[in-house]
C-alpha cells in the first residue's frame, strides 16, 4: 500500500526536491543537515500522509523556510537563484519522495538506514534509471538496516513459521509476510486481524504495533 494517492506524487516530488535543492545550493547546507531537520519536523509527517494543504499549498522554498524557522533560529533567507538544470540535491529530494510513497515508511525510518550521503552517491548510476530500480536497491538496504518487526520477533519467540501463524490465526500468509517486510503497515491493519494475531501469539494487540515518530 502506498503512502497516499499516486495523483499527489508528482507534486510531493517537486516540493521536496525544490526544498532540498534550495537548502543545499542557496543556503549552503548539506543535504543531510537539512533532511535531519526536515524529518524532525511536523512538515515531514504531513507530507508522509499527503496533506494537500502542504503538498499543494507550499512551494519547495517555502517548505525549506518553514522547516528552518521551526527547527533553528534562522529568520532570514536569500532569494533562490534561477536554475537551468536539476542538481544532485534536487534529485535527492525527488527520489526520496518517491521512495517514501512507494514504501510507506516514514522519512525518518528511511534516512535512519539509508543516509542522505548514500542517496547522493547513487546519483551517477541511478538518476537516469527507472525509479523502481532505485526502490529495489533501497528496499534491500532498508531491510538490512532496520530491526525486525515486533510481529516477527514475537512469532519467532513462539517458534512459529509464517505459514503456521497464518494457519492458526486465520490471517492470510501474504499479509503476515508483508507486515514483517514492512511492505504493509501493521499499524493500519484491521482490528480483527490484529486481534486474531495477538490471541494466537498470546500478547496484546499493541505489542504487535510498530513505534512511530521516535527512535528504537
Amino acid at each position: 500500500m502506498n503512502a497516499y494517492p499516486e495523483t499527489l506524487l508528482p507534486d510531493v516530488r517537486s516540493l521536496l526536491a525544490e526544498a532540498v535543492d534550495y537548502a543545499v545550493v542557496d543556503l549552503r547546507m548539506s543535504a543531510g543537515e537539512f533532511l535531519s531537520l526536515f524529518v524532525a519536523s511536523e512538515w515531514a509527517r504531513r507530507i508522509e500522509r499527503g496533506d494537500k494543504t502542504v503538498v499543494l499549498g507550499l512551494s519547495g522554498i517555502e517548505l525549506a523556510e518553514r522547516v528552518l524557522r521551526d527547527k533553528t533560529d534562522r529568520t532570514e533567507f536569500p532569494t533562490a537563484r534561477i536554475s537551468m538544470g536539476r542538481s544532485r540535491a534536487y534529485w535527492t529530494g525527488w527520489i526520496l519522495a518517491f521512495y517514501q510513497w512507494h514504501s510507506n515508511l516514514t522519512f525518518k525510518e528511511i534516512l535512519r538506514t539509508v543516509s542522505a550521503d548514500t542517496i547522493l552517491r547513487m546519483y551517477e548510476v541511478a538518476h537516469e534509471a527507472p525509479d523502481e530500480r532505485f526502490a529495489e536497491v533501497v528496499d534491500g538496504l532498508v531491510r538490512e538496516g532496520m530491526p525486525e518487526t515486533r510481529l516477527k520477533r514475537i512469532r519467532s519467540a513462539h517458534g512459529l513459521s509464517q505459514a503456521q501463524l497464518a494457519e492458526r490465526s486465520g490471517v492470510g500468509l501474504r499479509s503476515i509476510q508483508m507486515y514483517e517486510q514492512r511492505n504493509k503497515d501493521i499499524n493500519r491493519a484491521e482490528a480483527g486481524s490484529l486481534l486474531k494475531l495477538s490471541r494466537t501469539l498470546g500478547c496484546e494487540m499493541e505489542d504487535l504495533m510498530e513505534p512511530q515518530g521516535k527512535e528504537g
